[in-house]
């Protein structure tokens, strides 16, 4: 058998990578999203939530922009199922800047935590004001700190798991 060269392993970089591959990415990412979200539906809303699907978060380590595009439309899909209704289909849009604080900081080994962590208080805020604003549930800053925890605990651990990944294979992204 030949043995593959370590520069054989390495994945394209995005510029590199051609269309269909980008959309393979953007498609496994959105469908790993929902599977993990329907999984996690009876505890996946509300103030007390804890959205298994947040560990794909992590995929934006791999690749950014593929890993962007994912999320967010597996949050569409599963926010269709929300208690809350339409108005939450609105964390599509939050989950972008979300996201970036993850991309922006990615390529530092100690500072893509600051970027998981950044994420998780964007997402817990717009949960927290969502809630309060359709469901009356306050106080807001209460529901902010009991979504935060699961959040980081989330957020932390798919970028500690996907970074792993882009270690021990060695790609580049």
């Amino acid at each position: 058998m030949n043995e593959i060269n370590v520069d054989e392993k390495k994945l394209v970089s995005f510029e590199e990578r051609g269309i269909s591959l980008k959309i393979a990415i953007i498609s496994i990412t959105g469908a790993l999203y929902v599977a993990l979200g329907f999984i996690s539906v009876p505890i996946g809303f509300l103030d007390i939530q804890f959205r298994i699907a947040e560990i794909v978060v992590g995929m934006c380590i791999l690749f950014p922009y593929e890993g962007l595009v994912g999320k967010v439309i597996g949050v569409f899909f599963v926010n269709l199922f929300s208690p809350l209704g339409l108005i939450d289909l609105v964390s599509v849009v939050v989950n972008i800047p979300a996201l970036y604080c993850i991309i922006l900081f990615r390529g530092s080994s100690k500072l893509r935590y600051l970027g998981a962590v950044l994420y998780a208080n964007m997402i817990s805020l717009y949960v927290a004001i969502i809630l309060y604003l359709s469901l009356g549930i306050q106080p807001v800053w209460f529901s902010f700190i009991k979504v935060l925890f699961s959040e980081v605990i989330l957020a932390v651990s798919g970028v500690a798991i996907f970074s792993y990944i882009k270690t021990k294979y060695k790609i580049s992204g």
